[in-house]
């Protein structure tokens, strides 16, 4: 959208005012790369660079985000760079300063809680978009979870393509323990930071809930498991006050026997059955999957205290507030409610980019405090600073 923008932030953030396509989520985007090394969930890197980039300098087409970002905790230039090469193609280049870094020592310097419209999906989507909600919270504060999640989706891979060369009979079962052990070990670190995640995410969404939604039934936030363990197993790992690295030995017995009871269907079908990649975060309302039997104005609010509900649990982790981005959302919500979460995120203390079609919406009295960024055509802008 943009061939070069440059924004001077503040501390308070900034208000993007602008018609549909003229350009305010690649904002958003280059936030979300900066702060995850990635985009939204389904948008390739491909889709980031503008085709007309490289022209200039005879170069192959490209994108380039640059944030200086501060905070008390770090103080760095990151710099990412992605270039197109063969077709759909992209290379990476990530830097922190004037050194090249990889993903897990970009990912939590600048830690953000995203929100959208197609955060819906959170309540109807699949699981693997709920997981995803939790890999995204715990990779931004915990260098170790995002390493193992890594080494655990290659891990996977390996072992699934033997599962299948076995099945065909050219695979040796014997090598199934080299990858086993690896995929036990960090499946069940993974398992374990999730369980104790979702523990302090439902708290804080369930008293979130309450403050914002008129409804008097409770929402629900719960870890579901392949591993057949009762929920009171479960909960006294979560109560135990151990941390991540001794309780995951207890759940690695577990997801042991789990893999070696379903080796046979594992076999049959080519894939691993039991693990943190089958794994699930259910949304209950008044007891009852909130997907099924709550209207759509209380997935919206179950969605809205999720979201709430990461802000804290990684502020609990890292000691700062992460910065929230919210694309789009005020138009979804009614007035009551868009008043209420206004109300809330003006007092939360975190750095906060709003887009919005509606210009009366981003000069709501709680957002005039932020810089303004008025969209007047496509990749087009005019920037106010904060008063």
């Amino acid at each position: 959208m943009y061939r070069h923008v440059e924004l001077a932030l503040d501390d308070g953030g900034l208000r993007i005012a602008g018609p549909n396509g003229s350009g305010k989520t690649s904002i958003i985007e280059a936030l979300l790369l900066l702060s995850t090394t990635r985009s939204r969930k389904g948008v390739l890197d491909a889709d980031l660079i503008h085709h007309e980039s490289g022209i200039e300098l005879a170069t192959r087409p490209y994108a380039r985000v640059q944030g200086d970002v501060e905070s008390p905790l770090v103080a760095a230039e990151v710099d990412i760079f992605i270039e197109r090469t063969n077709g759909n193609m992209t290379r990476k280049l990530l830097r922190v300063g004037d050194a090249p870094r990889k993903a897990a020592d970009v990912v939590g310097l600048f830690p953000t809680v995203s929100f959208s419209p197609e955060d819906l999906d959170l309540v109807i989507g699949s699981p693997s978009v709920r997981r995803r909600f939790l890999d995204v919270a715990l990779s931004q504060t915990d260098r170790e979870y995002m390493r193992h999640l890594s080494r655990h989706g290659r891990m996977m891979t390996h072992r699934n393509s033997l599962l299948k060369a076995i099945a065909s009979g050219q695979g040796n079962r014997n090598e199934l323990g080299y990858w086993d052990d690896q995929i036990v070990a960090l499946g069940a670190y993974l398992i374990t930071a999730r369980v104790l995640a979702a523990r302090t995410i439902a708290d804080h969404a369930a008293q979130m809930f309450r403050e914002i939604a008129a409804f008097p039934a409770e929402l629900s936030v719960r870890y579901a498991s392949t591993l057949d363990q009762p929920p009171e197993w479960w909960a006294s790992l979560a109560e135990s006050g151990g941390d991540v690295r001794s309780l995951s030995q207890r759940v690695a017995v577990v997801l042991e026997s789990a893999m070696q009871a379903a080796l046979r269907e594992d076999i049959a079908r080519g894939v691993t059955t039991v693990g943190p990649h089958r794994d699930d975060l259910e949304l209950l309302l008044g007891g009852r999957p909130i997907q099924r039997f709550g209207s759509r104005g209380q997935q919206r609010l179950a969605i809205v205290a999720l979201k709430l509900a990461e802000i804290e649990f990684m502020t609990g982790r890292i000691d700062a507030r992460p910065a929230l981005l919210l694309d789009d959302v005020l138009s979804e919500l009614d007035g009551v409610h868009r008043e209420d979460l206004l109300a809330r995120i003006s007092t939360i203390g975190c750095q906060l980019f709003v887009t919005a079609t509606d210009r009366e919406l981003a000069d709501h009295d709680a957002l005039r405090g932020l810089g303004l960024a008025v969209l007047t055509a496509p990749g087009e802008l005019e920037f106010t600073p904060a008063s």
